[in-house]
């Protein structure tokens, strides 16, 4: 009998540069060394029954990463917490440990914090507004079948901009599902090649998950 345990955990600090595929790793070897029962496969090549809701792009920070385990026997969700954060390296920390309660696909968007450094964020929040006051904004999207041209207004929802003194923070929920997935670097990079205003190097933290209907991602 396979138990299903679905973690949310934080990606921050250092652990931003830590690859999709060595985070894949990571904690594979983490649950071994917390000698967790976990499930594999059947045939040839058995392999840990582990999933990821999405992968986070290299220098992303997050809030809210999705891991889904399945064990062979039932341990209590805090112990299986306790358990993997005792061995986690420095930057990655379970939050939570739950039973799920969306399918994987029924992951449809994200929620983003964009900081734009800059010494006038007035200004640069001017110049925002302008840009996303165009009735369209088009770009070329690389895709698995070649590069096709989307609409970036139209897939983004912009919540809020806060002016701080060292810049810019902007406030994000944009596609984020099997089907259609946006990631926030090329609309600020769109943003920075239409903007007379230049800022530093962005900083982005995923904080929320969000299902097709969006509702928050459990």
């Amino acid at each position: 009998m396979k138990t299903i345990y679905r973690m949310k955990f934080s990606k921050t600090g250092r652990a931003k540069y830590i690859s999709h595929l060595d985070l894949m790793r990571c904690f594979q070897r983490c649950i071994r060394r917390a000698e967790l029962p976990i499930a594999y496969s059947e045939g040839f090549h058995p392999h840990m029954l582990i999933v990821f809701a999405a992968a986070l792009s290299l220098g992303f920070e997050s809030e809210c990463e999705i891991i889904e385990i399945q064990l062979r026997e039932e341990i209590p969700f805090d112990e299986v917490k306790n358990r993997m954060n005792a061995i986690l390296p420095e930057g990655i920390e379970i939050l939570r440990c739950y039973a799920p309660q969306h399918k994987m696909g029924q992951m449809g968007y994200a929620e983003y914090k964009v900081t734009l450094p800059s010494d006038d964020s007035m200004e640069l929040n001017k110049s925002w507004k302008e840009f996303m006051s165009q009735e369209k904004i088009l770009v070329e999207k690389k895709t698995k079948r070649g590069f096709r041209e989307i609409d970036l207004k139209e897939q983004t929802e912009f919540l809020s901009a806060e002016e701080q003194a060292d810049g810019l923070v902007l406030f994000l929920r944009l596609p984020a599902g099997s089907t259609v997935n946006v990631n926030p670097s090329l609309l600020i990079e769109t943003f920075e090649k239409n903007s007379a205003i230049s800022f530093g190097f962005p900083k982005y933290c995923r904080q929320k998950l969000f299902s097709s209907e969006k509702t928050e991602f459990f």
